[in-house]
């Protein structure tokens, strides 16, 4: 049998959390520590408990966990190094997410977790030695390469002779600043110049002159040759020879990067020039290798060694780059489970950080809150674990005796009756059998305790929503997080956004493409779903693929209404109106003419616009005044719903005050204004006007007229229509005051009661009222469970406060100090806000709804244009240039249409319909100052 409070909780839980936010309550745990990473593994696995952070005060590197969350944050890095090395390596198989196994196991025990650390760090350690052997051999390797270019490239250069001025010139000369004192101190005398034509270059090699050889960056070679010619005065050969096979290696950059280089021969007379010249190159990030000096035969010595050397470091790269890939292999069939489980105990010590520390007991405290209905089954939870983890603590002796931990707010304890092994441990207040030895060791580190306790905090909102609903839930929630157990808008907008949207894009070819869409979408969920790194918008549309599916669908229904498909009309029914032609009528020698349709007596089309309409001349005339009555409509049915729903929440939180002093006037302005202009629309169309040969009076300038002079009817509509339209009026000027003063003057009133009662204002007595039948349940409860207060696992008091709480706990209502002193001047200030809004907004939130005229309008001009400038010059030609246009034309219209009337006009209409909803609709009744129900999960981890 379940205490009293956690049967309540599940009668609770049977109501519906779609209309209304789940029941929650708040619960708080009591475990020791050696049991307490089990037990938030545990409620991870359930996935119903959003916890509160206990510690809020302190900084993360003063929790207790933060030893634990170090070291995981170490283990972590190494995991992600070896994913960066498998990554470079390409080493992760196509599907690298179904070998995953950790999700399904049971938690690891604290040994088996210190295992995976040592194998991750050992892996770690061997696969950063051989990542670090294998760039550093490839780094030497291609230095190698390089050298051997050089040497090739110098070569080439010595083999060269230099005949003609103009090749020496252009090879070989310096192409610097053109100095004046430069060219004379340096360039006039030819036959001292190093650039004498007739020398070559193995007169340089011979002549004592310095040279130096390497590479630098393609990009650096100019700034190179400015340097060396400002510095040297033009007195040095300077030769650069692009490196075109392919690119190498920038040894300066900590990373491997591959560039384009140039190898530069540069010959200089003296020492001193040389060091400098050499300091310059370097500066430059330039590489010089000196085993390129000397005769020909030195360098094909060099050339050789550098073969060999480049063809064994070639071995052992290969040789090191497989035994890494072996490694990575051989490490990569466990690495998803490793990195799971490093995640998972991650999650569950971050958790854990969020209790309160209790070291006179070594216990942990935490609290959360849960759905009232899932509360047995967190009970039961608790109870399946202790159950296991005590198969091996309990003595033998004991085995057939139970501790029973029962679910109370009392903390009462009472001698158990002998129970069946298999409910051996109910959860909730410590009840200790007093046979059981409560000092032994083993039996203190399985002790864990929920109970259910009462706050006046307000707690999470969470709606109970699937992958229909989701979507839907989730347009609400980007406004505002619903307060809780106010009435969902996200229940009726299942119904209205898509019908509003359909409105604005009433049109059955188009509406049609878009469900064929989220049928696509719908059937191949299963393979969209588990898609990481999906495209943003392509993620945006498959979340809501079952909104777009009703948007499809109704869309078709009001195109189905509008009698329109791609911007033409559909003859399903016979027409309530016929044409008259003249007799002997022949369009080949009359020509058009006008006519006129007729109505068909007692014939009504039976569905729809009347086809007929299409392409008659007063066919905009009509469907304008159409749609902007309907659209009319359609917004007072949708404002006067969403009034009704302050009513319900009105109801719900027992305000009396506001449906008197806020719901009924506003009621009654609304329909005195509104309300009465929706009658007319509707009575005017009921009316046959072109029966009783009258012209239908203009309903906008009736409605002016009814307030500027109420007593004056330019055309009548109806008989009694002076006397109605002055009630109405008068109705709608005595709403406001009474908007303005009741609330105010009555909370005025009731405040001044509780001052002569003796409370300090009216909150103070609504507290304490509430307060007192609190106490009268705890009473009630405690009697009926007729037990004491537990030794060594209690309650904590009601005067508890935990020390880096920023919100303080209080048990019950009566310690509140949510509600700030009464204040009789802030709620007037509030009251005359709140009736200006109402009025003003009266006004403007009905012409907001006649964007759907409008968008409505839009569309169907430009779907008729679109087929006019297309497709339909296609029709009329005949022959192979008819059929190549009309496919041309066709694929074009189609193209077009999807393009411009699908997907821009689909979004435009999509955010008018959800502004309708957030604006026009929600203003009247949401409040949305809750904060989402977020369950602590390890569904959450992403690998």
């Amino acid at each position: 049998m379940l205490p009293i409070s956690s049967q309540q909780g599940q009668d609770n839980g049977q109501e519906e959390a779609i209309f209304r936010s789940a029941p929650m309550t708040l619960v708080q745990f009591y475990v020791t520590i050696e049991l307490a990473r089990d037990v938030v593994y545990a409620l991870g696995k359930l996935g119903d408990v959003h916890f509160r952070d206990l510690n809020s005060k302190l900084t993360p590197f003063q929790r207790t966990f933060v030893n634990e969350l170090r070291g995981i944050d170490k283990i972590e890095s190494h995991l992600e190094y070896l994913r960066s090395t498998m990554t470079k390596y390409d080493t992760i198989g196509a599907t690298p997410y179904s070998s995953l196994q950790a999700d399904q196991r049971p938690l690891p025990s604290a040994s088996e977790m210190d295992n995976i650390r040592a194998e991750v760090t050992t892996f770690y350690e061997r696969i950063k030695h051989l990542d670090s052997s294998y760039n550093s051999l490839d780094q030497q390797k291609l230095k190698y390469v390089e050298n051997r270019y050089v040497v090739t490239a110098v070569n080439r250069f010595h083999s060269s002779s230099l005949t003609r001025e103009d090749d020496i010139d252009q090879r070989f000369a310096i192409h610097g600043d053109t100095d004046d004192e430069d060219n004379i101190a340096l360039l006039n005398n030819r036959n001292n110049s190093l650039e004498n034509p007739v020398i070559d270059a193995a007169i340089l090699e011979d002549s004592g002159f310095n040279s130096i050889s390497g590479s630098i960056a393609r990009e650096k070679v100019p700034l190179l040759r400015n340097i060396l010619w400002r510095t040297l005065r033009g007195n040095l050969f300077f030769h650069d020879i692009p490196i075109e096979d392919e690119k190498m290696s920038n040894f300066s950059s900590k990373n491997t990067e591959f560039i384009d280089k140039n190898v530069f021969i540069v010959y200089i007379h003296g020492e001193f020039l040389k060091q400098r010249v050499r300091r310059i190159i370097q500066s430059l990030d330039g590489i010089i290798y000196d085993n390129v000096n000397g005769g020909s035969s030195a360098r094909a010595e060099t050339l050789s060694d550098l073969n060999h050397k480049i063809e064994d470091l070639n071995n052992v790269v290969q040789s090191t780059r497989e035994h890494l890939i072996a490694d990575l292999l051989i490490f990569q069939e466990g690495y998803l489970d490793r990195c799971y489980s490093v995640q998972r105990e991650k999650l569950i010590y971050q958790t854990l950080n969020k209790f309160d520390m209790d070291g006179t007991r070594r216990c942990l405290v935490g609290e959360g809150w849960i759905p009232k209905s899932e509360f047995s089954t967190c009970q039961q939870t608790f109870r399946n674990l202790i159950h296991q983890k005590s198969r091996h603590v309990i003595p033998e002796n004991n085995s057939q005796e139970s501790i029973s931990l029962s679910a109370d707010n009392t903390g009462a304890r009472s001698t158990p009756e002998p129970q069946n092994t298999d409910e051996s441990f109910a959860i909730g207040n410590a009840n200790v059998d007093e046979t059981m030895d409560i000092e032994n060791e083993d039996y203190n580190s399985l002790v864990a305790v929920v109970n259910e306790l009462s706050t006046n905090r307000t707690p999470p909102t969470y709606h109970k929503t699937n992958k229909f609903t989701s979507a839907f839930q989730s347009i609400i929630d980007a406004y505002g997080i619903a307060t809780y157990q106010e009435v969902n808008p996200g229940l009726a907008t299942v119904i209205t956004f898509p019908f509003m949207f359909a409105i604005m894009f009433g049109d059955l070819g188009h509406g049609f493409i878009v469900f064929l869409i989220s049928l696509y979408l719908i059937k191949n969920e299963s393979h969209f779903g588990p898609m990481k790194n999906k495209d943003e918008i392509f993620e945006m549309a498959f979340n809501g693929r079952y909104i777009v599916l009703l948007m499809g669908f109704f869309s078709m229904y009001t195109g189905f209404i509008y009698n329109d498909i791609f911007s033409k009309s559909m003859s399903f029914f016979k027409s309530g109106w016929e044409w008259n032609f003249p007799k002997d009528y022949d369009f080949g020698k009359d020509g058009p003419i006008t006519l006129i349709a007729k109505k068909i007596p007692g014939h009504t089309y039976i569905f729809g616009l009347d086809w007929a309409w299409h392409g008659a001349d007063n066919n905009l005339l009509f469907t304008n005044s159409y749609k902007m009555k309907l659209s009319i409509l359609m917004g007072f049915i949708h404002m006067n719903y969403s009034l009704f729903f302050s009513l319900v929440n009105y109801r719900y939180f027992k305000s009396k005050v506001d449906i008197i002093g806020n719901f009924i006037p506003g009621f009654l302005f609304m329909q005195s204004i509104f309300g009465y202009l929706s009658l007319t629309i509707i009575y005017k169309w009921s009316v046959d006007w072109l029966g009783k040969e009258k012209q239908p009076p203009g309903l906008l300038n009736m409605l002016i007229n009814m307030f500027l002079a109420p007593g004056s009817i330019d055309e009548q509509l109806y008989p009694g229509q002076k006397f109605v339209q002055i009630v109405l009026v008068l109705i709608a000027a005595v709403c406001v005051p009474w908007l303005l003063l009741y609330k105010p003057m009555t909370l005025k009133r009731q405040n001044n009661k509780a001052l002569e009662l003796g409370y300090s204002d009216l909150h103070s007595q609504m507290n304490h009222s509430l307060q007192m039948h609190e106490e009268e349940e705890a009473i009630m409860l405690e009697n009926q469970l007729n037990s004491d207060p537990p030794d060594e696992v209690d309650m904590l008091d009601d005067n508890f406060r935990f020390p880096n709480d920023v919100e303080p706990l209080f048990h019950n209502s009566a310690h509140s100090d949510d509600h700030d002193s009464f204040n009789f001047g802030d709620i007037v200030i509030h009251q005359v806000i709140h009736t200006i809004e109402f009025c003003l907004n009266c006004v403007s939130h009905t012409a907001s709804y006649l964007r759907l005229w409008a968008l409505s309008l839009a569309h169907a001009q430009l779907s008729t244009v679109l087929w006019s400038m297309t497709i339909q010059n296609a029709f009329g030609t005949y022959g192979g240039w008819g059929v190549f246009m009309t496919v041309v034309l066709f694929g074009m219209w189609f193209i077009l249409t999807v393009c411009i009337l699908v997907l821009m006009e689909g979004t435009s209409a999509m955010l008018h319909s959800l502004r309708l909803h957030w604006v026009e609709a929600m203003s009247k009744f949401f409040e949305g100052e809750g904060y989402a129900y977020e369950p602590f999960t390890f569904e959450s981890i992403d690998i």
